[in-house]
């Protein structure tokens, strides 16, 4: 038998449960993509093996998954490629065939790994966020 008592204390446990669920329910933060992280003007160099000196660059990363690479080792020639990327590693591809294979540091703000030329060069690569 159910006593003011017993239906006191449903009631209440009622009410603790409705409140403990609209809580939880609230509307979750979007995370940004990292895309929105790491589109823009960066600057950097390469450091082919057996090259002395590395060379620089600078990279436009645009949000339609191209990219223009002006290399001022070459008078500044532009190279278009596209790209691929996780939340941790973005995949350049250039035009010619070079490839990139990059790691992101510091929060988008940062860039390095490898390159792989298109005529069989080897080279570690590294670039900062404008």
């Amino acid at each position: 038998m159910m006593t003011k008592k017993n239906i006191g204390a449903l009631v209440c446990a009622a009410l603790l449960l409705l409140v403990f669920v609209k809580g939880s329910c609230k509307k979750s933060e979007t995370i940004p993509d990292a895309k929105s992280s790491f589109t823009g003007n960066w600057a950097g160099s390469q450091q082919f093996t057996g090259v002395p000196i590395p060379y620089k660059f600078s990279l436009a990363i645009n949000l339609d998954n191209t990219v223009v690479n002006i290399d001022s080792a070459f008078g500044n020639q532009v190279f278009p490629g596209t790209y691929t990327y996780t939340s941790d590693s973005l995949k350049i591809t250039y035009a010619n065939g070079t490839k990139w294979s990059l790691k992101f540091l510091n929060n988008y703000t940062g860039a390095s790994g490898t390159v792989a030329g298109y005529a069989g060069g080897v080279a570690t690569v590294s670039m900062l966020k404008k």
